[in-house]
């Protein structure tokens, strides 16, 4: 049989549904909380690898604690340092994760050439 002759081949498409990923099981209520805000405010597709479902969880776990810090801080100055090393823990997974807007606060440095030398230095 002449392959023009042969009808075309149907491929049944599997459509997948998109669709956020659910807090972990072992999270408490209010890091669960924490974790739908998040991904609401984010399109659909923005957490679809176990790597990034591992770091959300990270930074939702680290945000909890700090705000527990720093409720903790405000009756008690011992707990300053650990509130201030927590937020630099949650800054960084913010970053990590893209939660963070960016704002260039300064414009790039332009690129500074040397002139060319009057002279070439091999024709001396």
């Amino acid at each position: 049989m002449d392959p023009a002759d042969r009808p075309p081949r149907v491929v049944p498409l599997t459509v997948v549904e998109r669709r956020r990923p659910d807090p972990p099981d072992e999270l408490p209520p209010r890091e669960a909380a924490l974790w739908v805000a998040i991904l609401a405010a984010r399109p659909v597709n923005w957490c679809n690898n176990p790597g990034c479902e591992l770091v959300l969880k990270l930074y939702v776990q680290a945000a909890i604690i700090g705000e527990d810090l720093s409720r903790r801080a405000r009756g008690d100055v011992h707990f300053h340092g650990k509130l201030i090393r927590q937020t630099g823990i949650i800054v960084r997974l913010a970053k990590q994760l893209g939660l963070l807007p960016i704002h260039r606060t300064r414009a790039p440095r332009p690129r500074v050439v040397d002139p060319p030398h009057p002279t070439p230095p091999w024709s001396a």
